[in-house]
């Protein structure tokens, strides 16, 4: 990622919007993770956007599988956007990643947490 940040925050319909940028992999993981954990505090919801995500690999899926556990943990409701024709929804998919978790994008996933 040469310098770029892959870890974008923001806030949108009251909750806090965590964009996951690049490949997240076995080198980035433990960065993405650490940068997600520590820039969040969000308690009344989370989505983990990963439109701009390109890669996910195994270390990427449990740097997923931990943020959200952290924040369900902290009683914050989590999803997670990712676009269905995208290659990083066909590994959730493919792995049977906790459907109930996944959205379509960012706005579906607000739609969700705010039921």
């Amino acid at each position: 990622m040469s310098g770029e940040r892959q870890v974008r925050v923001y806030s949108a319909g009251g909750c806090e919007i965590v964009q996951l940028v690049g490949e997240i992999d076995h080198a980035t993981a433990p960065l993405v993770e650490r940068d997600v954990l520590v820039s969040v505090r969000a308690s009344t919801g989370v989505v983990v956007d990963l439109s701009e995500t390109t890669f996910l690999d195994s270390a990427g899926l449990l740097c997923l599988d931990r943020v959200i556990t952290v924040f369900s943990d902290r009683g914050a409701p989590v999803r997670v956007a990712a676009p269905a024709a995208g290659m990083v929804r066909f590994t959730l998919d493919l792995i049977g990643f906790l459907p109930g978790l996944l959205a379509e994008d960012v706005p579906a996933a607000l739609a969700e947490i705010a039921v």
